[in-house]
């Protein structure tokens, strides 16, 4: 598994008893065969045996490993797992036919309840509806409201009904099938128009944040989950981001880093100093020149 991951991709596995070994990531330059710059180096070798290995995108932008390296752990027998959440609206046929299983957790771009669209040789196990994903759809309704300006709700009672919801989920996650509202929602979202969104939102980010470095450069076939930034130090990157959310700005960090990954791996850097900027479809240009005059304000007094 890359280094670069949370607790949630590591979870399974170990749920399972499986045995994980990390792979480590750098930042780098590599070209691809179009001519495209690659910012992450990638530490492993495709001629090493393994059960399975898994791949990921990053942030929709242009950055999977080679293909060339999937093919060599394919031709040593590994089943080869494809976490699409991040490039979920991106043009990837070549990895997802390469795969053999492929997955997007839909949470991450549209506003439901839960979920994800799996693809792979064989059945996947969904056995049982979620008995309590009425206790988050309630939650993000109040929350809803709350952030419109509703003086009604009152803000603990739905952040109590989300921990509720992580304590049933921690406990017991594994074979729910996607709810009801949150199918509907996914089957009527317009991705095409998702798409042109956050690429719109994504190019006004990069077009206008000077000074600042971007971890990629946009391409034509992006389509941005998060624009990723990296600052000097992770002091710089800590009150950066503090400084936004005074100013009710809300960006994260991807991702704290799961106990298991070594301290002397060069991911770290990465984690240290990254923060990953919004442009998603609720937000117009106007929210993302705010961000921009907001970061540009900031980094000038570091």
């Amino acid at each position: 598994m890359p280094a670069w991951c949370c607790d949630s991709m590591l979870a399974p596995f170990l749920a399972h008893g499986i045995v994980v070994r990390f792979y480590d990531l750098d930042l780098g330059t590599r070209m691809a065969t179009n001519g495209h710059e690659f910012p992450i180096n990638y530490s492993l070798s495709g001629t090493d045996s393994k059960d399975i290995f898994y791949l990921t995108n990053y942030f929709g932008y242009e950055n999977t490993l080679p293909i060339e390296t999937i093919k060599q752990f394919k031709e040593k027998g590994a089943i080869i797992l494809y976490d699409r959440t991040h490039s979920f609206l991106m043009e990837d046929e070549v990895y997802q036919e390469i795969a053999d299983y492929h997955f997007a957790s839909i949470r991450k771009w549209m506003g439901v309840v839960g979920g994800a669209v799996v693809y792979g040789l064989g059945e996947v196990p969904v056995s049982k509806d979620c008995q309590y994903a009425s206790i988050k759809e309630l939650a993000m309704r109040e929350k809803c409201h709350y952030l419109q300006g509703d003086n009604s709700v009152v803000k603990e009672n739905f952040l109590k009904a989300f921990g509720e919801f992580g304590h049933h989920l921690a406990e017991d996650y594994q074979n729910y099938a996607m709810d009801n509202l949150s199918y509907a929602l996914y089957k009527q979202e317009d991705l095409k128009a998702m798409l042109r969104k956050r690429r719109e939102n994504a190019a006004y980010l990069h077009e206008n944040l000077k000074g600042v470095q971007f971890m990629y450069n946009l391409t034509d076939d992006s389509v941005p989950l998060f624009v990723p930034v990296l600052f000097g130090s992770k002091e710089q990157r800590d009150f950066v981001r503090k400084k936004l959310i005074e100013q009710q700005i809300y960006c994260p960090v991807h991702w704290p880093q799961p106990k298991q990954i070594p301290t002397s791996f060069q991911v770290n850097d990465i984690v240290n100093r990254e923060l990953s900027l919004i442009c998603d479809q609720r937000y117009d240009l106007e929210d993302m020149e705010r961000i921009v005059t907001q970061i540009l304000q900031i980094t000038q007094k570091m």
